[in-house]
């Protein structure tokens, strides 16, 4: 019975040893083999065989540079280019608005456009920052551009007494305001003094002709 432990140790390793040689693990023969000999037919010609395995050739690898410079972005679009599409808009809106002076059913002079309210609001809002009249504020939700502007008074606004002492009209600065109004085919805008009294004849006519002067160009 003493001997029994040595045997199974010796029977163990004999195991091991044998199945170590049965199970080989080639993984990695591939690392230690040989080219072999091409097989020869009887003339001593090499026989034809394709591999049907064949490892690809690995592409060149690229130099590593030696400094690192920041690419340059291609420009988007010229100044040239801008400024033209700038100016082809500009022409489109214009000529689908089509502003133009004319008279309403009471005579008095207003400048009507075609297209809708939001179309003719963003045209003249964008006129009138690129003429001299003096916007103090805008309400778009009531179409109104309130601006400062100086008008000459009429002979009733000098009154009796001034008439009598021999008073001349002054030009008298006020707010006043640029209506724009929805119609049937589009909308107008017209000029009115602060109390929604219709401006005077002269000044709405210069008013209205340097903003017609700017959306035609």
């Amino acid at each position: 019975m003493k001997f029994l432990p040595v045997v199974l140790v010796v029977a163990l390793s004999g195991c091991s040893g044998y199945l170590g040689e049965r199970f080989h693990d080639r993984a990695d023969d591939y690392l230690i083999t040989k080219d072999i000999e091409p097989t020869l037919d009887v003339g001593g010609a090499p026989v034809g065989g394709q591999d049907l395995y064949p490892i690809p050739q690995l592409p060149t690898t690229p130099a590593v540079p030696t400094a690192f410079e920041v690419p340059k972005p291609d420009p988007l679009v010229g100044g040239n280019d801008v400024e033209e599409d700038s100016q082809s808009l500009t022409a489109y809106q214009s000529q689908a608005l089509n502003p133009r002076l004319e008279t309403d059913g009471s005579g008095s002079l207003v400048l009507r456009m075609d297209g809708n309210f939001a179309q003719a609001w963003s045209a003249v809002s964008d006129a009138l920052t690129k003429t001299p009249l003096k916007v103090t504020d805008l309400n778009r939700s009531v179409g109104t551009w309130y601006m400062e502007l100086s008008e000459r008074e009429s002979e009733e606004d000098i009154g009796w007494w001034g008439r009598l002492w021999g008073s001349k009209p002054e030009l008298v600065t006020g707010t006043y305001l640029l209506k724009m109004n929805r119609s049937r085919t589009g909308v107008y805008v017209s000029l009115l003094k602060e109390d929604d009294k219709l401006a005077g004849a002269e000044l709405t006519e210069s008013v209205l002709r340097v903003l017609n002067k700017q959306l035609t160009q």
